[in-house]
């Protein structure tokens, strides 16, 4: 079974990378929905290499955590039990950033009452080393409620077309990562922000 490009709910856009004037940044918008299974991470890297193409100086960087993310979701969440699903996009902003997000689909059946957490894992254990990735290689990251809608619009940014607006870009925020209410125990989208300075090329992208 493979990913799906058009889900029931609707939220897949095109795999089609948008390039402005207005700025000379490349910029793009694309999202996908792929089976929960741990084989699909493969295909999932590779649908984001194919994207990250015009993008050579944060590609390793965001495949790698997006990766991550991916695995986490089908580890430790709903979205790797049977019919589960992970939804991931990446959004290119116009001033420089590249903004992953992976939503999963909540505590596992056997797990039902876990409250969602973004913890570090222990230095002496041999798993769990995605968090200490997406710190080392990302600008910045977090973990938000999916109750909540896409996170970057949680962010500051209602859309990629409003985040092309100048007088709508956010201030930059370093460092950050958002926890979520100790209490909310439903879907969770993981994010990450990644710096990029490549000008746009009007006939790149996947």
């Amino acid at each position: 079974m493979g990913a799906r490009d058009e889900p029931p709910d609707g939220r897949d856009r095109p795999d089609r990378p948008d390039s402005t004037s207005a700025t000379g940044l490349y910029t793009l918008s694309a999202a996908r929905t792929f089976p929960g299974l741990r084989e699909q991470c493969r295909e999932a890297r590779m649908w984001a290499r194919a994207l990250l193409r015009p993008f050579p100086d944060a590609a390793d960087a965001v495949e790698l955590v997006f990766g991550e993310f991916f695995a986490n979701a089908v580890t430790h969440t709903a979205s790797g039990e049977r019919d589960g699903e992970v939804f991931a996009s990446l959004v290119g902003l116009v001033y420089g950033v590249i903004h992953l997000e992976v939503v999963d689909q909540g505590p596992r059946s056997d797990r039902p009452r876990t409250a969602a957490r973004v913890l570090l894992p222990d230095p002496e254990s041999t798993g769990g080393r995605g968090l200490f990735l997406a710190a080392a290689l990302s600008k910045e990251w977090g973990r938000l409620p999916a109750e909540d809608g896409p996170g970057y619009a949680e962010r500051g940014y209602t859309s990629i077309s409003s985040a092309m607006d100048a007088d709508s870009v956010p201030e930059p925020v370093t460092g950050l990562r958002r926890e979520p209410r100790a209490s909310y125990t439903g879907p969770m989208i993981t994010w990450a922000d990644f710096t990029t300075e490549c000008l746009s090329h009007p006939h790149a992208g996947p």
